[in-house]
Order: C-alpha cells, then sequence, then structure tokens
C-alpha cells in the first residue's frame, strides 16, 4: 500500500502526468476515492498476489502471471496477444540490450499501479528503453527521461553519448523487438556513429530530445560548474573533449554559443584538445570501434588528422575552423568484404 501511495505522489513531478493529478482536485471526492481504491486493489490482488490471472509472461529468469485486459495497453504486448489463448504461456525475447529483467518488471507494474518511485539513476536508462518498447505509457518515459537529463555531468557525458549512437538496425517486426546477433556488426556500423546527431534515434523523439539536451550541457550548463579559466585547464574536461565524436566536437568548438569568447583563447584551448585526440588516437590505431578518426574510403580504412586555424571573420573578428583530412601515411589494412 505504501508503494502505491508512493508512486501516486511521485507522479506530480512526471511531466504529462502532473497535469491529470492537478485535474483531480476538481473531481467530486468520492469519484477519487473510488478510483484510487479501485487502483490499490487491482495493484494488490492483481500484480502482488498474481489472482485471477488470465496469461502467463515470461522474461529472462523471471516471469509474471497477468492480467491480458491490463497487458492490452501496451500496443507492443497488446499485439503479441493477438492470437493467444487465454490462460496461455508468453515467453518475451529482447533484443535490445538496454532491457532487463528489472525493467520489465517495473514497466509491467506500471501497468496495474504508477511505478515512477522505482526509476532511479542507474535503472532510468533500462526502463525508457522498454516503456518505449512497449508503448502506452509516456508518462513513464517521460519520467525516466527527466531523470536521465538530470543526471548528465563530466563523469558520465561521454557514455551518455556512446548510449545515444547505438544503431537502429536491432529494431523489427513493427513493434522494436527481435532476435538479431548484437555482436555482428560491421565497419560501416562502428564508423558511422561520427554523425551521431542526424542519425536515426533508437528511442524517437526521446533519443533526439537527450542529443540536445547533451549539446546544451556542453554548450551552456558546463560553465556554470566551471569558470572559463577552470574549463580550458581542467584535465577532466580536456579529457572530455577529447573523446567527443568528430562531429560534435566541432560543432561545440566552432559554435558561437560557446562560452569562451575570445578567439585566441578558444584556439589554444582547442589545439591542446586535438593534441590529447591524436594522442588517445594513436593509442587505438588498431582498434577501429575506439579510434574516432578512421573511416572507409575505397574498401580501406583510412587514418584522418585533426587540425584548428584561427582565421578572419570578414571583417567582424576572428573564428577558429576545426577540420581533418586523411594523414600522408601507409595504407593501414584492407577492410574484408
Amino acid at each position: 500500500m505504501s508503494s502505491t501511495l508512493n508512486g501516486n505522489e511521485e507522479i506530480q513531478n512526471g511531466g504529462e502526468s502532473s497535469k491529470s493529478v492537478a485535474v483531480s482536485h476538481t473531481v467530486d471526492s468520492g469519484l477519487y476515492e473510488h478510483a484510487i481504491n479501485s487502483t490499490n486493489w487491482i495493484y494488490n490482488v492483481g500484480y502482488l498476489h498474481q489472482d485471477w490471472a488470465d496469461v502467463n509472461l515470461t522474461f529472462f529468469q523471471s516471469g509474471l502471471k497477468a492480467h491480458r485486459i491490463l497487458l492490452a495497453k501496451s500496443p507492443y504486448l497488446s499485439n503479441i496477444m493477438r492470437n493467444v489463448a487465454p490462460g496461455s504461456n508468453i515467453h518475451l525475447n529482447f533484443a535490445d540490450e538496454n532491457i532487463n529483467q528489472e525493467s520489465v518488471h517495473i514497466t509491467l507494474q506500471h501497468l496495474y499501479n504508477p511505478s515512477h518511485d522505482l526509476i532511479k539513476q542507474n535503472n532510468a536508462k533500462s526502463i525508457l528503453a522498454t516503456s518505449y518498447l512497449f508503448g502506452g505509457m509516456p508518462e513513464l518515459v517521460n519520467h525516466s527521461y527527466e531523470i536521465i537529463k538530470s543526471s548528465i555531468d563530466p563523469s558520465n557525458i561521454i557514455e551518455m553519448i556512446e548510449w545515444l549512437s547505438q544503431p537502429v538496425d536491432i529494431l523489427s517486426n513493427g513493434f522494436r523487438n527481435g532476435n538479431g546477433d548484437l555482436n555482428n556488426t560491421n565497419h560501416n556500423q562502428i564508423l558511422n556513429k561520427e554523425n551521431w546527431e542526424e542519425n536515426e534515434n533508437r528511442y524517437g523523439e526521446w533519443t533526439a530530445k537527450l542529443k540536445k539536451d547533451v549539446i546544451d550541457y556542453l554548450l551552456n550548463q558546463l560553465f556554470e560548474k566551471y569558470s572559463i579559466y577552470d574549463l580550458t585547464k581542467s584535465n577532466e574536461i580536456l579529457n572530455l573533449f577529447s573523446k567527443l565524436p568528430y562531429e560534435l566536437f566541432k560543432f561545440i568548438l566552432e559554435s558561437n554559443k560557446l562560452k569562451i569568447n575570445s578567439m585566441q583563447e578558444r584556439f589554444s584551448f582547442t589545439k591542446k584538445i586535438i593534441n590529447q585526440r591524436k594522442k588517445l588516437n594513436n593509442n587505438n590505431n588498431n582498434n577501429s570501434n575506439s579510434n574516432s578518426n578512421l573511416i572507409i574510403k575505397n574498401n580501406n580504412l583510412v587514418l584522418l588528422e585533426e587540425s584548428v586555424v584561427l582565421a578572419f571573420k570578414g571583417g567582424e573578428g576572428m573564428e577558429i575552423h576545426i577540420s581533418r583530412k586523411p594523414k600522408k601515411t601507409r595504407q593501414l589494412w584492407k577492410v574484408e568484404s
């Protein structure tokens, strides 16, 4: 019962769902109490005790005796149950490596009773992935998104970018679920994550929003935690920028929104980053998945070299230009077809 009350309280911070809570104050108190009592009864009898179930779900090493009428709120589960007789066993397979046993339980619980209070920083990505796949619960996806967004900081932003760069090719059968081999990744997929902002988004608008949040963090919020002097001298920030995908690195450092107004200072900072990126890439020359400056050209892997110049901006001051071009060196190796 207490978890139910906590769940209802938590909704007030859950985006779209906060409107429905506000509206409840204008509803007849008797009707509101009836709705709460019904929800509590369904949660306790249906989910916790699993009574009166008419379908048995299994997933990973766990399962749930569930109720078709409630599961049908999810388009994904509704589609699976469409041609399955009541009382059947249904095993759920997930191709998305972000979905796990805990996130499936929490998402299924949300069909019975709000489970916002169970979303934490360490499981928000998994719950977003699962609730997005299941569908029919935008408030749970939104709450997961808000927690992920609020957790962005220098210590995890590179991991966040890698997570947002995950390919969409595992999504299949119209419901983004299948049994593809996630380890069968070719060089084109590995090296395509440079254009991560323009790539397809695994979780639709939520991935797109988080990509914009990452850019906003790098352009603005980072400067709320560091002075410009500390920012350009910090090894932590230097390492952060040295690991950014090239297109993102170029966009941030060249942006007129970046709060390093002195172009000379920005130029010096960028040179330091490029030197650090060069060292990092030299250590990863034989690893195409780690070296962000390896591309495929004429079926060969080619190493690119980054550089920055300080240039006049047509009588409007100065600006920096970051570019990269093939390094003059021997061919690295042939890509096997």
